[in-house]
């Protein structure tokens, strides 16, 4: 009876592997790399229906049940949620391509998610270069909360071409995305971290006047000293201290306008997520 049994499973596996390989020599949408994943997850897919024991006799006689066993053993094996999630991605499709609509196996009612790490928030004050030690990496930052650039343009900036009597000029030439803008200056703390670079720069931009590696030395160094994430962006702080000043006065929809082309900015999800960081 066991052999029988053990004969009449490997039958069944041997039958849905062939259905498979016919479908997969039909099947060219993807890449290369995409196909080879298809195969290689629908043929696990197969072997573990073996192992557990249970081998429908077409990919059609395939229940939920035969999919919630699978949860079971993969997660008996320690593969992560992650990829179960991905392997059932390809399984979902692979029936749904050979006509095989099985209800009930969504990633919700199979109970399975993913561990998703909650990303720390990181509050920062509009002012947080104030008392930095080292003063190009003051000025970089400043330069950045205080008129919204971007670490590049903020090192590229020349005094006797980008700076006029009440603005910065950034030229495409040094835009971030190749576009001329004007930020104003509106208040005196601008007027004195104007005055400041002017000081710092001797008249060149600060990366021919100190070099990339000393600026970024000493800008990493700072954000490490005051426990900030060195991959990030802080000229999102321009704009919600704009949009802070500009909203009583012009309204919230014109204020948005004007942080948008101050900052050079096209989408308004960008705009949103740096009002909102």
């Amino acid at each position: 009876g066991q052999i029988n049994l053990r004969s009449d499973r490997m039958m069944r596996k041997q039958t849905l592997r062939q259905t498979a390989n016919r479908y997969f020599k039909l099947d060219n949408r993807g890449s290369f790399k995409s196909k080879k994943q298809r195969a290689h997850v629908i043929h696990k897919m197969i072997d573990d229906l073996y192992i557990i024991g249970d081998v429908p006799s077409s990919w059609q006689a395939l229940k939920p049940t035969h999919i919630h066993q699978l949860i079971v053993h993969w997660k008996k094996k320690k593969i992560k949620n992650s990829t179960i999630m991905n392997h059932l991605t390809i399984i979902r499709r692979y029936l749904q391509s050979i006509d095989c609509m099985i209800a009930g196996i969504d990633n919700k009612s199979l109970q399975i998610s993913k561990h998703r790490k909650r990303r720390r928030k990181v509050k920062v004050s509009h002012d947080v270069w104030a008392n930095w030690s080292d003063d190009i990496a003051r000025l970089v930052m400043a330069l950045q909360t205080q008129f919204g650039l971007k670490l590049k343009e903020a090192i590229h900036i020349k005094p006797k071409i980008h700076v006029k009597d009440h603005a910065i000029w950034i030229t495409r030439n040094i835009a971030f995305n190749s576009r001329d803008r004007t930020v104003p200056v509106r208040d005196e703390k601008q007027k004195k971290i104007i005055a400041e670079f002017i000081k710092l720069s001797n008249g060149k931009n600060l990366i021919d006047n100190y070099g990339y590696g000393r600026i970024i030395s000493s800008w990493q160094i700072e954000l490490k000293n005051h426990s900030l994430p060195k991959r990030k962006s802080w000229r999102y702080l321009y704009a919600q201290q704009m949009y802070q000043y500009l909203h009583p006065i012009v309204g919230s929809y014109q204020a948005k306008w004007l942080i948008r082309d101050e900052m050079g900015i096209q989408s308004r999800n960008t705009l949103w997520r740096y009002l909102n960081e």
